[in-house]
């Protein structure tokens, strides 16, 4: 939660900069006022897609690696239905790492 916190304060952030020192269509804050209608806003949302896929992206790139990484139990059990060690090395070796 608190990362999607942090999230929205750095948009806000973002939008409240634009609003001081960037200037919204061809004219600035002149004749056309905030720009040519509300392009802004669909320049704002434009930005905030590609910013979010961008994100999510390596977070899902992240989490993947991650759930691939297999733990020391796994390994043993995976190791002793292959018969690759015996029931004794087995047990002395689940003992050894339930310490």
């Amino acid at each position: 939660m608190e990362k999607n916190k942090n999230v929205w304060i750095w948009v806000f952030v973002a939008v409240a900069l634009l609003f001081l020192f960037g200037s919204f269509g061809m004219g600035g804050y002149g004749m056309m006022g905030f720009g040519m209608g509300f392009g802004f806003l669909f320049m704002i949302l434009f930005w905030g897609a590609v910013i979010w896929l961008v994100y999510a992206l390596i977070k899902a790139a992240q989490s993947n690696t991650q759930s691939k990484e297999e733990n020391a139990m796994d390994i043993l059990k995976k190791r002793y239905a292959k018969e690759e060690i015996s029931k004794k090395q087995y047990e002395e070796m689940r003992k050894e790492l339930n310490r």
